[in-house]
């Protein structure tokens, strides 16, 4: 990844301890660490580590214990993990980047992953720069990237955590109930002003037709997210696919780039999805959940960039067409 001085966050990062961190990871006192730059990260801690032989990682680090957290955001880190390393093993098509070493027992400076680096520049960059023709061409990428990652199935629905220990569910309406029920959770416990008792109301109205779902697939929310999408400056072709923590199992349809997808990501997707009643219902239902999640991780960091009244214009539009569903 390739990032302007304008996402150096101000905050130094401990030199020592990365140092360290890193000749454990490859077993060698040998490794030299030059140079360290903090990446302003949408949760996490992220650091470029750049070292004197000329390469470079990427280290991202739990967020810090004054920074309160969501319920599904808990696991973040060994989600993005187990992603990195799936798609690695069964689509190496895909760009993303190489788990290098992961830890979870708090350690000298908390849980991390360290993953090899890939160069670009993330496409919330370059956006304003972009032809209508290369815009067309990295959407048509994406479009392709989703469909093979929504190809991939597993045995549960449900957290990529609790998928991987057997202890997801049987059905994706238990499972994405489970995922809305903690984001209004989330909501009570910072009393959190949003319409919990039509929430519940419109999506358990509609929530059979979440049974047309019956097999598990991976559901990135927010694999096309532009400050996750890397770019090469010269070609402009994708490079990288980066920020994959919040990952679960469930519908296709709630991928990331599937609501706001142009013609040309569903050209490289195969289709655009047909407009059943079954998949209007899912889409207004998938908008309620990620609209209520803006909300509250807006209450939760009020400093991440969230348009909490977009969210809210969201969430309201949605609410209002499942009422006359």
């Amino acid at each position: 990844m390739n990032f302007s001085s304008s996402q150096y966050g101000t905050a130094s990062p401990d030199f020592p301890s990365i140092q360290r961190a890193i000749q454990d990871t490859f077993r060698s006192p040998r490794i030299v660490v030059q140079k360290i730059e903090r990446i302003q990260g949408r949760l996490h801690e992220v650091y470029l580590v750049r070292l004197a032989d000329g390469n470079a990682l990427v280290l991202k680090c739990a967020p810090k214990h004054s920074i309160r957290t969501l319920r599904h955001e808990k696991h973040s880190l060994e989600t993005e993990r187990k992603t990195l390393e799936t798609l690695r093993e069964n689509y190496t098509q895909i760009p993303v980047p190489q788990v290098l070493k992961y830890k979870n027992d708090g350690g000298e400076f908390g849980s991390f992953l360290l993953t090899s680096y890939i160069p670009g520049r993330t496409l919330s960059e370059l956006s304003p720069y972009l032809t209508v023709y290369e815009r067309n061409t990295i959407d048509r990428t994406l479009g392709a990237y989703v469909r093979t990652l929504a190809a991939l199935s597993a045995t549960q629905f449900g957290m990529t955590h609790r998928v991987f220990a057997k202890r997801g569910g049987n059905s994706w309406r238990e499972a994405f109930l489970a995922l809305l029920e903690s984001a209004l959770r989330d909501a009570e416990d910072m009393l959190v002003t949003v319409p919990y008792e039509s929430i519940r109301y419109y999506v358990g109205r509609h929530i059979h037709f979440l049974d047309e779902v019956t097999e598990p697939r991976l559901v990135a929310l927010h694999v096309c997210d532009p400050r996750n999408v890397l770019v090469d400056e010269q070609t402009k072709q994708v490079t990288g696919l980066v920020g994959l923590s919040n990952v679960f199992w469930g519908d296709p349809l709630m991928s990331g780039g599937i609501a706001e997808g142009s013609d040309a990501f569903f050209e490289g997707f195969g289709e655009r999805p047909m407009q059943t009643a079954g998949v209007q219902a899912r889409q207004l239902i998938y908008t309620t959940y990620r609209a209520t999640v803006q909300i509250v991780a807006h209450h939760y960091r009020p400093h991440s960039g969230i348009d909490e009244l977009e969210a809210r214009r969201s969430l309201t539009h949605a609410l209002n067409n499942l009422a006359a569903m």
